[in-house]
């Protein structure tokens, strides 16, 4: 993980099942490269409060959390258990440095120690449990 593993919207690519597949695997939001149609289309990303600076985090904007960014997070929390407000909130607490380490460590497979797919009940490298995942609990 680094800083361009965190999308403007809150969501740590790294943990996206896109991003960790083997084959035909996405760049990540902030990368330039191979990515899901619906990520180059990104409302978020292609924000006009950015005015053009697609790389800005939502939390800066003034108008943050807006609709857009309010129904991804319903949408994640309910799903994978995750919160890109929430991590989006955290940034601003501790730093994007410090949100990274500790998301890192949070994140790593126990038995592998690789990253756990926020999309999966199961390590794609080794199949242990995701205890964070939400049917896992």
């Amino acid at each position: 993980m680094n800083n361009e593993s965190i999308a403007p919207c809150g969501v740590i690519c790294d943990l996206c099942l896109g991003f960790q597949r083997e084959k035909n695997n996405c760049v990540g939001c902030l990368s330039t490269g191979n990515k899901p149609y619906h990520c180059t289309v990104c409302s978020i990303k292609s924000c006009p409060e950015k005015e053009g600076d697609e790389s800005l985090l939502c939390n800066t904007c003034e108008k943050f959390p807006c609709r857009r960014i309010k129904d991804l997070d319903k949408r994640y929390t309910t799903k994978y258990g995750e919160s890109p407000i929430q991590n989006l909130k955290l940034i601003n607490e501790i730093g994007l440095s410090d949100f990274i380490l500790q998301e890192k460590e949070k994140w790593t497979c126990d038995s592998c120690g690789h990253l756990l797919c926020v999309h999966r009940g199961a390590c794609l490298i080794c199949g242990a449990n995701n205890q964070l995942f939400p049917q896992a609990k």
